[in-house]
């Protein structure tokens, strides 16, 4: 073999190991980056796996809460509708999710309501039988037993205090619904008694047959009525019950999206569904009132009024 042939022969070998060299590496370094997709894959299933575990905790806690609560909360209404019932529920969901269950276990726990301390009690022996045993890796076999939720509200209905609050709910709301249409019907009656009085008085000018006399009386009576009785509905004092039919009332005029559902055939406001409706959430506010969860001062109730409009 010449030189010239030992020089290409050691060039190629040299190639052949560069190339050689260069696919080990490139080989290498694909094996690394699958063992760190692999690696990445299973920390994202472990992942969702924790996730899921937290979540099935978070969905026990709130579970129980939400039984404890709506119990106390529908029997507080006396013989409950079906509609009263599903608006309770949507209600009570509404105001945990918004609250959030820890804030409210914890508002329990350091609550200086005996009551309100024996539910969060009984909340923590219930949350650890059900999720005992329960482990990240074994998530989807994990349930909530029907079980276990009613005999954790059994467990809280052996407190007598109870049903003394249920019945402390109930008086607060029959006496408030009481005072409004106790309320109403006199402003009615005054309103009617206003119409009268000036008819008559307008009727007595009309019969001195000066028509510039009476047209003058008639039109001065009529601004007085009117102002009579815009104080009479709108300046005048309303209970919080009478508050929140008034703004239902009002956020169905303005809502085309459930103005229908509020509305009868005439035409007209369904006062018996607005005033069911306003039965629902003044027993939510006097519920976590009485209960103590929430301090329920003025501030509080103004901002339950606004979130209805």
């Amino acid at each position: 073999m010449g030189l010239r042939e030992d020089r290409n022969y050691l060039k190629e070998r040299k190639e052949l190991r560069k190339s050689l060299a260069e696919n080990a590496k490139k080989q290498e370094i694909e094996n690394i980056n699958r063992l760190h997709e692999e690696y990445d894959n299973i920390k994202l299933m472990h992942e969702a796996k924790v996730d899921k575990f937290f979540q099935y905790k978070d969905d026990v806690k709130k579970t129980l809460i939400t039984e404890a609560l709506g119990k106390i909360y529908k029997n507080s209404i006396y013989h409950i509708t079906d509609r009263e019932a599903s608006l309770c529920d949507a209600l009570l969901g509404s105001y945990i999710e918004s609250t959030g269950v820890d804030t409210i276990l914890r508002n329990m726990k350091f609550s200086k309501s005996g009551i309100l301390v024996s539910i969060y009690e009984a909340e923590q022996d219930a949350f650890d039988k059900i999720t005992d045993g329960a482990n990240a890796e074994d998530i989807n076999s994990q349930t909530i037993d029907p079980k276990a939720i009613d005999d954790f509200w059994d467990e809280i209905d052996k407190n007598n205090d109870i049903e003394d609050i249920t019945n402390t709910i109930r008086l607060r709301v029959s006496n408030a619904e009481e005072d409004f249409v106790n309320r109403n019907q006199a402003d009615k009656e005054d309103i009617k008694t206003i119409l009268k009085d000036t008819a008559e008085r307008v009727q007595n000018a009309k019969s001195t047959n000066d028509n510039d006399y009476s047209d003058a009386v008639e039109e001065s009576e009529m601004r007085i009525a009117k102002d009579k009785i815009y104080q009479i509905q709108h300046e005048g004092y309303h209970n919080i019950f009478d508050r929140m039919v008034r703004n239902i009332s009002e956020s169905v005029i303005k809502n085309e999206e459930i103005k229908k559902e509020f509305t009868l055939e005439n035409g007209r406001l369904d006062m018996n569904k607005i005033v069911e409706s306003a039965r629902c959430m003044y027993t939510l506010l006097e519920m976590v009132s009485t209960l103590k969860i929430e301090n329920v001062d003025s501030q509080y109730i103004e901002d339950a009024l606004k979130s209805i409009k």
